[in-house]
């Protein structure tokens, strides 16, 4: 019988496992809709005009990050693709100007404490995903492991699972746009071309690190 921490709390202090998810699914901070209509379009447009654009930097050291440069001027004719100085500087200011909200004290914004910025789905390797304004939310820090990142369980599962679900209901206009794109058979035959180029020019690069660079361009499955 496996013996989980959070299933222990919520049991000890009478909290159903509903109850403990609903109340963090709606503490959950969104950018609004018409924003997040709006931010999309001019994302898509500085990714494919060459414009300077934002990534989390990848492996070790962000050593890796070189290869996702190449591979957006592959795919996009982007080569204005820049590494995030913190891995989420963008977003926090991004997220700030969209929510109006700021986790640190400013007469401009309201202020919030306990809260953790998150990319619901993740592939922050990929322009079109780091800073789209869909993927990024407020989560409250109590909840922040059970996004998918940092804990394992029953818990997890079902609260990452409806978090996509809720998020995808929100903005499905924008997601399956960005599907639309990812789903393309050019773009598809694009990033096959351009994983074995990869592979041709730079022998010290891995199988596992080339599965990990093509699934940065994943569909989104709800």
């Amino acid at each position: 019988m496996t013996r989980d921490s959070y299933l222990n709390f919520l049991e000890k202090f009478s909290i159903s496992n509903e109850d403990f998810i609903e109340y963090g699914l709606n503490d959950i901070i969104f950018v609004p809709s018409d924003k997040v209509k709006n931010e999309w379009e001019i994302l898509k447009k500085k990714v494919y005009s060459n414009q300077e654009v934002y990534i989390r930097g990848m492996g070790r050291d962000a050593n890796s990050t070189k290869y996702m440069f190449e591979i957006h001027k592959s795919l996009f004719g982007n080569s204005n693709i820049k590494k995030d100085s913190s891995n989420n500087a963008y977003p926090t200011k991004f997220l700030k100007e969209l929510t109006g909200y700021s986790k640190i004290k400013s007469k401009k914004y309201n202020h919030i404490n306990n809260y953790q910025i998150s990319h619901v789905f993740g592939y922050t390797k990929n322009a079109l995903m780091f800073m789209a304004p869909w993927n990024i939310v407020y989560i409250p820090k109590l909840f922040d492991p059970f996004s998918g990142h940092e804990s394992k369980g029953e818990l997890t599962q079902i609260f990452s699972t409806k978090l996509k679900e809720i998020t995808y209901e929100k903005f499905k206009g924008q997601i399956d746009d960005y599907n639309s794109i990812v789903n393309n058979p050019k773009f598809i035959d694009s990033l096959n071309t351009s994983i074995e180029n990869l592979k041709t020019n730079n022998d010290e690069i891995s199988d596992k690190l080339l599965n990990s660079i093509k699934n940065e361009f994943s569909e989104i499955k709800i």
